[in-house]
């Protein structure tokens, strides 16, 4: 099994995207959202985005755009892009029957759930059924991650508020152990 590349999403704050990449991220998302405590605007993600040094930036949209940005790698939509080059498409709760073609798929739980540890595994083997490359998210922390890259064998795993000391702020401690969480679940 291949190490899964990981995600720290909903960056809001120069230092914790420094803390992220410091610590070995591969990907830093930043969450375009007024209704969201990690939301931050496109100018102010562009900003951010300027610190990630050698991680791939990740710009995130609840809906979909018909283009990934300037000055960032990847975007991250919610629905089928026309264009799903430099994309990855995200679904919440239960994926459809047909998954795009081509583009790397997120598979999010519900916005605010807080699952039981049987819906969690439910989700990572619903994940590893997928044949395209899958970003795992939902509920993820530095506690699951490795069971969770065991059992899914995601192409790389998404969390924000798995790391995070209040809602929009990371907690660097939990950044580092996460990410090492994630790279330890493909030793076992």
């Amino acid at each position: 099994m291949s190490t899964p590349l990981v995600k720290i999403c909903g960056l809001t704050r120069e230092t914790d995207v420094e803390a992220a990449v410091e610590a070995g991220a591969d990907l830093v998302g930043f969450v375009i959202a007024v209704d969201s405590p990690r939301g931050v605007s496109l100018e102010r993600a562009a900003q951010l985005a300027r610190v990630a040094g050698d991680a791939r930036t990740v710009v995130v949209y609840a809906g979909t755009v018909d283009a990934r940005p300037d000055g960032f790698d990847l975007a991250q939509v919610y629905g089928m892009p026309a264009q799903p080059r430099d994309m990855i498409v995200g679904f919440r709760g239960q994926p459809p029957a047909v998954l795009p073609e081509g583009p790397p798929v997120l598979l999010d739980l519900e916005r605010g759930s807080h699952p039981s540890p049987e819906r969690l595994r439910d989700h990572w083997r619903r994940a590893a059924s997928v044949r395209q490359p899958v970003m795992l998210a939902g509920s993820l922390d530095p506690d699951n991650v490795a069971e969770a890259v065991r059992e899914a064998r995601p192409w790389a795993v998404d969390t924000a508020r798995g790391v995070e000391s209040a809602p929009g702020i990371k907690d660097h401690e939990l950044i580092r152990r996460f990410i090492a969480a994630a790279r330890e679940g493909t030793a076992a």
